[in-house]
């Protein structure tokens, strides 16, 4: 096939027939493992990276309209910070459900209530969660309701794409 001569000079020969070594791996065989790899680990893995950019650009309006009815009811109609919570958690649940059921995890079952219900149920604990560190940062250790609903509202963001993925919106 190819000869490397003294003077640097490469040339070819025509050989009269190209034997192959049965043992020799040819590049399909190899790049397969790598395709299954793919598929097993990495494809996953940029869908929920792709999911999580979703989720953060979408969950914008969730939070704007959280943020909103929040500052709403306890700055402006002077309730109290837990009742204003709650009302602006009804609110932006039912506005995520379906941002997040759509546009996040592209999700379309025949079992809306089912999910629906197992969405509200797991926004709950993030719920409970959030109330307990507005408490603990308002009434334990005097801070400010702003910081202390951003600090809520992270790990309650945390927490529902978490239950989203793995629990509410899972495909089988």
């Amino acid at each position: 096939m190819f000869k490397w001569r003294k003077s640097g000079v490469v040339t070819m020969s025509k050989p009269d027939s190209i034997k192959v070594d049965q043992n020799e791996e040819t590049v399909t065989e190899i790049l397969e493992p790598a395709a299954e790899l793919d598929k097993k680990i990495i494809s996953p893995v940029k869908e929920t990276r792709n999911q999580a950019i979703r989720y953060i650009l979408w969950g914008l309006i969730s939070v704007a309209v959280n943020f909103a009815t929040f500052y709403t009811m306890y700055h402006l109609i002077g309730l109290e910070y837990q009742v204003a919570n709650v009302i602006s958690w009804v609110i932006v649940v039912q506005v995520a459900f379906w941002v997040d059921r759509l546009k996040v995890f592209d999700h379309h079952s025949h079992h809306v209530y089912r999910e629906m219900g197992k969405f509200y149920a797991t926004r709950i604990v993030t719920y409970v969660v959030e109330a307990i560190i507005l408490w603990l940062l308002m009434s334990v250790l005097g801070s400010s309701a702003v910081l202390a609903k951003i600090l809520g509202q992270a790990g309650a963001i945390i927490g529902n794409f978490l239950f989203s993925k793995l629990y509410v919106f899972r495909n089988k």
